[in-house]
Formats: C-alpha cells, structure tokens, sequence
C-alpha cells in the first residue's frame, strides 16, 4: 500500500508538461477562476498590514519626540489629541479593520458581517489603547508612573 502510494507520487512528479495531452496551456490554465486584485482578500490582507506599520511607526515617532521633548525641554506630552497623533491612530486601527476584513472574508465569512465585526473590535480596541496611552503619559508628567505588576 505505502510503496504504491510512493510509486504514484514519484510517478506524478516525473511527469513533465509535455508528456500530457494538454496541446494549449493558455486555454489550460485559463479554466481556472482568476480574482481581480481589487477583489482578491490577500490583497487587502497586505493592504491592511501596510497600513497598519506605518501609521504604527509614524504613531511612534510622535510618542518618542513627545517623551523627549519632555526630557529635555520640560514640554508637557500632553495634550494628546492633537490632528497628528489623532489621524496616525485613526489610520493604524483603519488598517487593522481592513485586516480583519480580508482575514474573515478568506474563511467565507460574509463582506458585511466581517466589516460590522471588525469595526466593533477596533473600536473598543483602539479607545481602550488610547485611554491606557493618555493614562501613562499623565503619569509620566506628574511623575507618579506605576510598574506594570501594579496594574494587574
């Protein structure tokens, strides 16, 4: 039984292009069904992550120049809502939502229940973040930050 199924397997790899009856690729390969890239989720699966790692980074680098210029120039890091900071995150959980989309719409999940679903998520997510984000710079200014053991 095993040395049969290994006999079909080297069988069916030393089987070349030209050894069948296939006269045509092109008709050949053709048959089968072709996603539009605008349609196609892993498209937007990469779409999403783009999105999200650089509205990460550009988030980022905000964060890093607030903590130094409060360092060295004794400016305040806060306030926190300002159109930078704001659209940087905006974007980062837009980019999560195109994620989950294209995530659940590969295991057929349906474009509007995925969209409803993935938006809810990054909502909660994206407020919870940014009241833990505005929480820990209030502390870093009043100087009172708290290890991450206390939280729990």
């Amino acid at each position: 039984m095993i040395s049969s199924n290994i006999q079909n397997i080297i069988r069916f790899i030393s089987i070349s292009i030209s050894d069948t009856n296939v006269t045509n690729i092109e008709e050949f390969i053709s048959d089968y069904q072709q996603i539009k890239p605008i349609e196609d989720p892993i498209f937007w699966l990469s779409c999403g992550a783009f999105i999200c790692l650089m509205s990460g980074l550009i988030f980022a680098d905000i964060m890093k120049s607030k903590l130094n210029n409060w360092t060295t120039k004794k400016i305040s890091p806060l306030p926190l809502e300002n159109l930078r900071t704001i659209s940087s995150w905006f974007s980062f959980f837009t980019g999560l939502t195109i994620i989950f989309v294209s995530a659940l719409s590969i295991i057929n999940f349906s474009i509007i229940k995925s969209l409803i679903f993935s938006s809810i998520i990054s909502i909660l997510f994206g407020i919870s973040m940014w009241k833990a984000i505005k929480d820990l710079l209030i502390q870093v200014e009043a100087g009172t930050v708290k290890e991450i053991d206390e939280f729990f």
